[in-house]
């Protein structure tokens, strides 16, 4: 539950037991709210009646079928069901001015989330739309409730009505902003109902039909509006794959060599501000539908949804093959030319592997980093001898291809190649780039191997070695065995060097 929630909770707690703290306290206190009970017009009570149905039914909706979760809507909803319930329980039972001070309470307790809704829609704060207004001329309303029978009661209502307008021109500076037009109407028609109390224009029972109409219009209508914007935010978010990622990318960082080419207006500032706002509200807060997607796209083995239910970070595999390479002598080419050169190298060399590796439907590249590529052989179908075979074979024809690679030096290119088998863990990491990872100690001795390879040369460990020379298709590879040698923090091992003199299909 999200923190505000609890606060939420109890503001609205705080309302449910108001009744309670004000009889002893206000309204067994004061003379006016011992007046004879009001008979108002039927039709107050079926507005009511209809008002509760259309609120209580709507509050329905937004706790058991909509899929927004939003605690301050859901307060806005019990505070006007409870204000609504007690207009129906003391109907005809108060006076006007109990009736009257009940809706200025609901006020005090409803504006505010009103507000809250606006202000979170449109990733303000309170405080910065001056709020502190309209609450402050709301909370003396109360306090001074007790002279509304007397002639200072216009001199109340107009000298509060400053807070409320200052805090009505306050809003339009936020005009670009979300519905800031609708607060505004909202909050002039109570101003406008206000001038009509004071002079008296209509009787009791109208004013106090046109304010129970306004303020269903006004809070129903505001449901609707943050409940609506909240529902296209939550399908665009459910609807974001990594294509719309990378857009939403390449649109930031087209704003920002923008923002560093040129002198801003105060316009043009607020127009990016509102687009990068934008931007932000719609990508996923959870990101595992991004990652599920990265999965897919990284790993297309024909992973079924069923391999991703079953795993919600990780997942283990057992005999898994490890593919390295590393290029010879690439700290030194980095070292002598610029990085645009050496990018481009790069970026040939990967271009050829990749299209290698698409020639082996049962193996994938995982990543590379600097000069390694990695490629690991099928995580979904067991099939070790074909995947070690395939393995085999892919190296052979990266030993190949680099032959016609040449560096900077105009030198052929060389390479170092390790292939290890055994046991690895595959899952999502991160949240903000999401990458694939295969991690594990048999990912840590083919990277080993690699490194204590000799150049141009293809070192395997003696598990692919077991498997691979009592396969048909290797049965005239020669596989030189090499002793005692050292990989850094797992020790002395005997590995094997294929022989890649020989054409292999």
């Amino acid at each position: 539950m999200p923190e505000n929630s609890y606060a939420l909770s109890c503001f609205v707690i705080l309302y449910y037991q108001l009744d309670t703290i004000l009889k002893p306290l206000v309204y067994d206190n004061y003379e006016l709210f011992q007046a004879e009970p009001i008979e108002f017009y039927p039709i107050v009570k079926s507005a009511n009646i209809f008002i509760f149905s259309i609120i209580f039914s709507f509050s329905l909706y937004l706790f058991f079928l909509s899929k927004i979760k939003n605690f301050t809507l859901y307060s806005l909803a019990f505070v006007y069901l409870k204000y609504i319930i007690d207009n129906l329980t003391y109907f005809n039972h108060i006076n006007v001015y109990q009736y009257e001070f009940r809706r200025t309470v609901m006020w005090l307790f409803s504006t505010p989330l009103i507000l809250k809704l606006y202000a979170d829609m449109n990733q303000l704060s309170l405080t910065v739309i001056h709020s502190e207004y309209h609450m402050i001329s709301n909370f003396l309303r109360i306090l001074l409730f007790p002279f509304r029978k007397t002639c200072y009661n216009t001199i109340i209502i107009l000298s509060l009505s400053i807070f409320e307008g200052y805090f009505i021109y306050t809003l339009f500076n936020f005009e670009e902003y979300k519905y800031t037009r609708f607060i505004i109407y909202t909050w002039t028609l109570f101003s406008f109902l206000t001038v009509l109390e004071i002079f008296q224009i209509f009787d009791v029972h109208d004013i106090q039909l046109f304010y129970l109409l306004s303020d269903m219009i006004t809070k129903f209508t505001m449901m609707l509006i943050i409940n609506d914007y909240e529902q296209q935010i939550y399908n665009i978010k459910n609807n974001v794959d990594l294509q719309s990622i990378s857009l939403l990318t390449s649109m930031n960082k087209t704003i920002k060599q923008f923002e560093k080419s040129t002198i801003l207006t105060s316009n043009c500032k607020s127009v990016i501000e509102q687009i990068n706002k934008s931007i932000i509200n719609i990508i996923p807060t959870d990101k595992t539908t991004l990652k599920l997607e990265l999965l897919k796209k990284i790993l297309p083995f024909e992973l079924e949804n069923n391999y991703l239910s079953n795993s919600t970070n990780y997942r283990e595999h057992t005999f898994i093959c490890v593919l390295f390479t590393d290029i010879v002598s690439y700290t030194e080419l980095a070292k002598k030319y610029d990085s645009g050169i050496i990018f481009k190298l790069l970026n040939d060399i990967y271009t050829r592997f990749d299209d290698l590796v698409l020639r082996y439907p049962n193996l994938q590249k995982i990543e590379t980093i600097g000069d390694a590529y990695m490629v690991v052989g099928d995580l979904y179908n067991n099939d070790t001898k074909t995947n070690i075979k395939n393995m085999l074979l892919l190296a052979i024809e990266f030993m190949k291809e680099v032959k016609y690679i040449y560096t900077p030096d105009n030198k052929p290119l060389e390479l170092r190649i390790g292939i290890h088998l055994g046991k690895v863990v595959v899952g999502i990491l991160g949240s903000e780039i999401p990458r694939l990872c295969v991690v594990g100690n048999t990912v840590n001795v083919a990277a080993r191997l690699q490194s204590t390879a000799d150049a141009n040369t293809i070192q395997i460990s003696r598990h692919i070695y077991e498997v691979a020379c009592h396969m048909d298709d290797f049965n005239e590879m020669n596989f030189i065995e090499r002793k005692n040698v050292f990989l850094k923090n797992i020790g002395s091992i005997t590995t094997y060097v294929v022989d890649t003199t020989k054409q292999y299909n």
